[in-house]
């Protein structure tokens, strides 16, 4: 069968990077859903609730990341890491980084 899909498909866990008190940190977004994603910070910085999180997700096949930004729904810490809720604000394959 002929493969018809525009766009390539990846699979979670996928690797990011979120905008953070120290630049550009690692994540993985666990979760997708239509109304969000759920990630996991790998930062002891605490993030707070309602902050906008920008995120670069690494697509394997693709050349640039996509940026996505959200809102902070929800965060809590486990180990030495944070997960969290992010609720769509805006995708955007050709976004520029934050500073």
């Amino acid at each position: 069968m002929q493969e018809r899909r525009k766009f390539t498909r990846s699979t979670l866990p996928q690797k990011a990077k979120f905008f953070g008190a120290k630049g550009w940190e690692d994540c993985i977004i666990t979760e997708v859903s239509r109304k969000g994603l759920g990630v996991k910070f790998y930062t002891r910085e605490k993030i707070n609730e309602g902050s906008i999180i920008h995120l670069k997700v690494l697509v394997p096949t693709e050349s640039k990341p996509v940026m996505v930004k959200g809102l902070l729904r929800w965060i809590k810490k486990k180990e030495e890491y944070f997960i969290g809720g992010i609720e769509w604000y805006h995708i955007d394959k050709e976004a520029k980084s934050p500073k």
